[in-house]
């Protein structure tokens, strides 16, 4: 089991991407705390069959989190916002034991910097990007995508068409589903991983909601903390679920 890096104090000005990166990763209690959280929810996905090869990805925004320090550390905190990112090609069950490898850091201001440098962001970071954008009030800072395998079988039958029917059917037959997502589950039609078409999609749908159903592609969620972006997920795919079995 992964466990965070028990190091001094930094005393000098951070200078390089590495440098940066390990800081963050290593130095900064909040976000070793987080990394334990992220490592476990990972876990959960894999053990459930929702993360095969590297399905699935992740982008927690943390800028409020980490620039006190980097202010202390000498490093220019002076950037838009910062975001954890899963890496292009990580895998969920890798992140389970040593999360830093499958994760960056990306740091937004004008354009983007990478932490480490070399690190490729998930193919689906520009639909994540822009979801966080559109968030102005920084409601939901955690984004959590998998594939679920009853919501994507789900979203590839008849009632999928009608998003209000959707919604009422899997209300009734899962009644705490309501109580955890209020404002109901949203819904777009297929569109190509990875695209623009995708993540303008996602925002026009993804405005006062929390989950989000790709058709034949997967699930995502948005939430405070990456804990409560995986209690959406998993009360999602019970409806789902729930509907094979009883219908």
């Amino acid at each position: 089991m992964w466990k965070p890096f028990a190091g001094k104090k930094a005393t000098k000005v951070i200078n390089n991407t590495i440098e940066i990166a390990e800081f963050v990763f290593r130095q900064i209690p909040e976000v070793a705390t987080l990394l334990q959280r992220i490592a476990k929810v990972a876990s959960v996905l894999h053990s459930q069959g929702w993360a095969e090869a590297n399905a699935g990805n992740l982008s927690i925004r943390i800028g409020n989190l980490i620039k006190p320090y980097l202010q202390t550390a000498g490093w220019d905190y002076s950037a838009e916002e910062y975001y954890l990112v899963s890496r292009s090609g990580s895998r969920y069950r890798d992140i389970t034991e040593y999360p830093e490898t499958g994760l960056l850091l990306v740091k937004v201001s004008n354009g983007e910097e990478y932490f480490p440098a070399d690190a490729i962001p998930t193919s689906e970071w520009g639909c994540h990007k822009l979801i966080h954008t559109n968030d102005l009030n920084c409601a939901f800072p955690c984004l959590l995508h998998s594939h679920p395998t009853e919501v994507i079988a789900l979203s590839q039958t008849p009632i999928y068409a009608d998003e209000t029917k959707l919604n009422k059917h899997l209300a009734f037959l899962l009644p705490e589903l309501p109580l955890y997502l209020p404002k109901g589950i949203a819904i777009t039609q297929y569109a190509k991983p990875g695209s623009r078409e995708l993540a303008e999609l996602s925002c026009k749908k993804f405005t006062d909601k929390q989950a989000l159903i790709w058709q034949g592609h997967g699930l995502l969620c948005r939430a405070k903390s990456i804990d409560e972006a995986l209690d959406l997920m998993e009360i999602v795919n019970k409806g789902a679920k729930l509907h094979f079995l009883l219908t």
